[in-house]
């Protein structure tokens, strides 16, 4: 039956293990554990050479945590840091990285999302050679390759952000990625690349690394390029960049909505594939059955 999926009971039956409600209540809980030791302990900024990530502390300090630990400690103060940073990044992860989660499924975004800890750290430590020897902490890159992906799956689709947190600005997603992308191109080349700390924020290359890993999930996932349109009409990459797909035509019929049988055993095809492959992958059809069958439910 429909209602005795685990991922489609009542709320009574209690929630789903959510992944994006338990990084935000650990970012919550990290900041302000941060103040408390700041604030009350008097503790100084050393402890953020312990949690924070730069290559000189995993090689040579052997502090092989601070591959994780850089995503979860945030700057309390400052420019680049405190309240208002936090709440960005909150409202980044749970709009995005909700978006994200119900297009890909739960298992998937739990991977991509260590995915995206891993790339930024490996980037960052990729620098080194470069005179990057600064700390680097702050979700800040696993923030963008979590918007990269949701533009990726909503390139043309209308969405307004905030600007400073007061002005509206409605564009594509796929013009807020390619901005996002840009400024991180500018610090990097100009700035982390030349060995110094750039004045927007740390961590370009890890972003872009973050980026460009969100974008290669994407096209490996099979889905269309979110960049297509801008070579424009006329032009086209070369056919060797293009990925060959062998996909068989979906039959098309319909099912008998009269028939219980025929509607579980349909129902319960569709509910597997949203469990293994996420929301996005169903079709408009499926999804039309999907509606039609829990209508039909909720009225027997």
């Amino acid at each position: 039956m429909l209602s005795d999926r685990h991922y489609m009971r009542e709320r009574e039956n209690g929630p789903p293990f959510d992944l994006v409600k338990w990084l935000i209540a650990t970012f919550i809980a990290c900041y302000v554990l941060q103040l408390i030791l700041e604030r009350w302990w008097r503790l100084d900024a050393s402890y953020y050479g312990w949690f924070g990530l730069s290559a000189d502390a995993v090689l040579h300090g052997h502090r092989l945590w601070t591959l994780l630990s850089y995503n979860f400690l945030q700057n309390t103060a400052g420019y680049t840091g405190g309240v208002f940073v936090l709440i960005f990044n909150l409202l980044g992860l749970y709009f995005f990285g909700g978006a994200v989660r119900d297009l890909v499924g739960p298992g998937r975004f739990a991977w991509l999302y260590a995915g995206f800890i891993a790339v930024g750290a490996l980037a960052w430590g990729a620098a080194y050679p470069l005179g990057v020897d600064w700390m680097l902490y702050g979700p800040m890159g696993t923030l963008a390759g979590l918007f990269a992906l949701y533009c990726c799956y909503h390139a043309n689709e209308e969405m307004t952000l905030l600007a400073f947190f007061i002005i509206p600005v409605r564009m594509k997603p796929k013009y807020f990625c390619w901005f996002w992308v840009a400024l991180d191109l500018i610090g990097f080349l100009f700035y982390e690349m030349m060995g110094r700390p750039s004045p927007l924020w740390d961590g370009h290359i890890a972003n872009l690394t973050a980026m460009l890993a969100a974008y290669s999930y994407y096209r490996v996932a099979g889905r269309i390029d979110l960049f297509a349109e801008s070579f424009g009409a006329g032009m086209e990459l070369p056919r060797w960049l293009h990925r060959r797909k062998k996909t068989a035509a979906a039959p098309h019929y319909r099912v008998n909505l009269t028939s219980r049988d025929d509607l579980r055993v349909e129902v319960d095809r569709i509910l597997d594939k949203i469990n293994s492959q996420g929301f996005g992958a169903l079709t408009d059809e499926e999804k039309r059955l999907l509606d039609e069958a829990r209508d039909l439910l909720s009225r027997r």
